[in-house]
C-alpha cells in the first residue's frame, strides 16, 4: 500500500502535465503519442531510480545504455523513444527486482489501452 501513493501521484502529474499544456494552446500535446509518453515516462523514471539506487555499477550501465538508444536510434515518435527506454528498464529491473518489472508490465500496458478505450469512447460520445 506504501507503494500506491506514488503510482497514483506519477499518474495525476502527467495527466496534469498534459492537460496544462492542451489547455495553453499546445497542441500539439494532444495526440494519443504524446498523451501515452506524459502517462508511461513517469512510471519509467520511478522504476528506474527504484532499481538503481544504491547501485553506482547498475546507475552508470543504465545511463550507459539509455544513453546509446537515445543517440544513436534515429526515433520518429516521442513514444518509440519512451517505449525503449521501458523496454530497456524493464529488462534491468527485472534482473534486480522482480517486483518493479511486474509493476512496469501492468502500468504500460494499462495506459495504452487505457487511453486507446478513452480516446475510443470521446470519439463515439463527443465526436472528439
Amino acid at each position: 500500500m506504501d507503494e500506491l501513493a506514488p503510482l497514483v501521484l506519477l499518474l495525476f502529474g502527467g495527466l496534469s502535465f498534459r492537460f496544462a499544456l492542451t489547455y495553453t494552446g499546445q497542441n500539439w500535446a494532444q495526440s494519443y503519442q504524446q498523451t501515452v509518453a506524459f502517462l508511461i515516462l513517469p512510471f519509467v523514471t520511478y522504476i528506474i531510480t527504484k532499481t538503481i539506487s544504491g547501485n553506482i555499477a547498475l546507475s552508470l550501465g543504465m545511463i550507459g545504455a539509455m544513453s546509446i538508444v537515445r543517440f544513436r536510434n534515429p526515433v520518429k515518435s516521442a513514444l518509440e523513444l519512451v517505449m525503449y527506454f521501458a523496454l530497456i528498464t524493464l529488462g534491468i529491473s527485472a534482473s534486480v527486482r522482480t517486483k518493479w518489472a511486474i509493476q512496469l508490465i501492468l502500468i504500460v500496458l494499462a495506459v495504452i489501452i487505457g487511453v486507446k478505450i478513452f480516446q475510443n469512447f470521446s470519439k463515439k460520445r463527443f465526436n472528439k
